[in-house]
């Protein structure tokens, strides 16, 4: 997920210079994995390898999509990520107005019930329950063909959407992006509209930068979102998408003192709607390379139940080199193959018994300052898919 984070910033930033996604190249960044051997090698249990697949749009049938699987008390909630909709436009992260109708086809006849971040955090917050199998659809940056091409496909399917929006070029006119008539107007369908910060600036510190001026700066951008976003709406937004995926521990202390009670990721996997990790809400991309068994597989996977993960999700690290490992004894025999990546400067990947745990265990070794996913990847016999994803980001911002 590092490179859709790093492919993210460059559409951003095309867009803003162009006033439009088309003509933006965009490069595929690898994503190395360390793993401990091959299939017949896994680390544990007896699961398989995920098959290639075309990119094709074949129908689906309800009985061929199974539920997420809940266990350890986990309350499974896939989340999908959209950011362009568009017969015309070519881009990395667009996917036409044909395929996002076949997806919501799937969630429609799988008996599926869209709920907004807003009922997530009244679940969370409340104890107000949830749907039978709840789903949560997203869209980012707020442009305008997600008004034009999704939104009466949300609606022809019964769906309510999450829009994720920056106020900033919607209040400036700026080519390609919602107009605030249409903001409004998704609110008055029944869509929720939260914040994306007031302009899409990265909420990690860097080098150099001091903490109380950058803290201000960024609680500052968040109170003109919410203020901009409740004055067109009518309502106060109570999540947060963090700009490019971009988070750790002080990000999320600058959300919660703007009040926000939620924060989503562009982390890959299936988000748990349990309170406990209110700030790290998992996601998945939909990008044009998928094809509808990957969607379809997506909406059926599960978490890998690691514990004890070290470093902590979104802390930051000393140096460039860190030792980084998870505790396994939880996850089921069932689930095989794992590996865990994090790009190629991650290497040595093994599994250690501490004091009768079993853990995976491996070395980031001389990377870049910044953030960087982890990723545990496995599968089952049936091939379903297994993942669970978290940042950290490694360098001090401030010299010593």
């Amino acid at each position: 997920m590092r490179a859709i984070r790093d492919l993210l910033a460059v559409a951003l930033a095309c867009a803003l210079l162009g006033g439009s996604l088309g003509g933006c190249a965009h490069g595929g960044g690898s994503r190395a994995a360390a793993t401990t051997g091959n299939a017949s090698a896994s680390v544990t249990g007896s699961g398989t390898s995920s098959a290639s697949r075309t990119s094709t749009l074949p129908a689906i049938a309800p009985s061929d999509i199974l539920e997420p699987p809940s266990y350890q008390g986990f309350e499974p909630l896939p989340i999908f990520t959209y950011h362009t909709v568009d017969p015309k436009l070519k881009n990395f992260i667009a996917i036409t107005p044909a395929v996002f109708e076949a997806q919501l086809k799937i969630l429609k006849s799988g008996g599926y019930n869209a709920i907004t971040a807003r009922d997530l955090v009244a679940h969370q917050t409340s104890g107000t329950p949830l749907p039978p199998k709840p789903v949560m659809i997203s869209f980012d940056d707020g442009w305008r063909n997600q008004y034009v091409y999704a939104e009466p496909l949300l609606k022809k399917y019964g769906f309510k959407a999450t829009f994720f929006i920056n106020p900033q070029p919607i209040s400036k006119g700026y080519p390609g992006y919602l107009t605030t008539a249409m903001v409004r107007g998704l609110a008055k369908d029944g869509n929720d509209i939260e914040s994306h910060t007031w302009r899409h600036l990265s909420m990690i510190r860097t080098a150099g930068q001091d903490a109380a001026t950058f803290q201000r700066k960024n609680i500052t951008q968040l109170t003109f979102s919410t203020s901009w976003i409740k004055r067109v709406t009518g309502q106060t937004p109570v999540a947060i998408c963090y700009p490019f995926g971009f988070y750790d521990t002080e990000a999320i202390g600058m959300a919660q003192r703007a009040g926000y009670k939620a924060g989503f990721t562009v982390d890959e996997g299936v988000a748990d709607a349990r309170p406990w990790d209110a700030f790290g809400l998992k996601r998945f991309t939909i990008d044009p390379t998928q094809s509808l068994a990957d969607f379809r597989d997506r909406l059926q996977s599960g978490p890998v139940p690691v514990t004890d993960i070290q470093p902590p999700p979104a802390t930051r690290v000393a140096g460039i080199t860190t030792t980084v490992s998870a505790d396994i004894t939880a996850v089921p025999p069932s689930i095989g193959h794992l590996t865990m990546t994090s790009g190629p400067s991650m290497k040595g990947l093994h599994v250690e018994t501490r004091d009768g745990r079993r853990y995976l265990v491996a070395v980031i070794r001389r990377a870049k300052t910044g953030l960087r996913t982890i990723e545990v990847r496995g599968s089952d016999a049936g091939g379903r898919e297994y993942v669970s994803s978290w940042v950290i980001v490694l360098g001090d911002p401030v010299p010593k």
